[in-house]
């Protein structure tokens, strides 16, 4: 079973812009921020497991370590188009630093990440008055022609589509936090989250994660349910999901084939734990997508 993560050489490649036409992209997550702008057609996102339809003009927003796809769902007649859609993928710490005093845009990325006000998709109507599509294709051009600069002025364009999005989410009510956060989850050598993706069809301990990180297990699982919003356990499940979702949805494979091959005991486990996180039954997911 393929992993999840995406590699993304930070160092190197700290940008990448691009177009693509294409409908289904299997979940994956990235330590880079990904934003996507839907030219024509219809998308169905998934992030962190919540649904998105977009349309033309719309916006999504990719933080670091979510769990996003695109999800070929069929469309529409009004929708028969095919899409078309700009990507820019960044390290965060390219954006452009902000006068003294004032939060940084790295940081309010962050603050985003765990704030219900701060959504993941950003709709035609809230971008009509701000030439977002423009910076897309900024992006791609001076990334492809690599002319003198193209680096600064690709950076700057960044950090203008962050800023209006913030922007954006300021009206809906996010609020600036002072409050720091550390991720005590990876280090030079070790990411918890890498573990449990490539490991996740096997039996986890979490204690033995906690002491990989050098933390009891009790500390452990407070720290890690307030950074990523669900106990160990329950991200271990996340992920087997997800896993399985590209199964149910582009093989034909039985339901004790994908429990076995995603770390489930039996077909009745699976089930059971997918109609928790997804709300229905394997089979009536599967059958969405005819």
């Amino acid at each position: 079973m393929d992993d999840l993560f995406e590699y993304s050489d930070s160092l190197n490649a700290p940008f990448q812009a691009f177009s693509g036409d294409w409908k289904f992209v299997k979940p994956h997550w990235h330590y880079f921020t990904e934003m996507v702008y839907l030219v024509s057609g219809v998308l169905y996102a998934e992030v962190d497991g919540k649904q998105f339809t977009m349309n033309p003009g719309d916006m999504i927003i990719f933080h670091p370590k979510q769990i996003h796809a695109f999800l070929d769902y069929p469309v529409k007649e009004d929708y028969s188009e095919k899409p078309l859609f700009y990507v820019i993928k960044f390290d965060d710490m390219i954006l452009s630093n902000t006068t003294p005093g004032s939060p940084k845009l790295p940081k309010l990325l962050d603050n985003a990440n765990n704030a219900s006000e701060a959504t993941n998709l950003l709709t035609a109507r809230d971008l009509r008055f701000n030439p977002v599509k423009m910076y897309f294709e900024y992006c791609m051009w001076e990334t492809k022609n690599k002319q003198f600069g193209y680096d600064i002025k690709v950076a700057s364009m960044i950090s203008l589509i962050v800023t209006e999005i913030i922007r954006i989410w300021l009206r809906h009510g996010f609020q600036f936090s002072t409050k720091t956060t550390f991720d005590q989850f990876s280090t030079k050598d070790f990411s918890v989250l890498e573990y449990i993706d490539k490991h996740s069809s096997e039996n986890i301990s979490i204690e033995e994660l906690a002491s990989k990180c050098g933390m009891c297990y009790s500390n452990f699982a407070k720290q890690f349910k307030t950074q990523f919003g669900k106990t160990c356990k329950e991200y271990i499940e996340f992920i087997r999901i997800c896993k399985a979702d590209t199964l149910l949805l582009y093989t034909d494979k039985t339901l004790d084939y994908i429990s076995q091959e995603t770390g489930f005991t039996d077909a009745s486990h699976f089930i059971r734990t997918y109609k928790k996180i997804r709300g229905i039954t394997p089979k009536q997911r599967r059958n969405s997508h005819l």
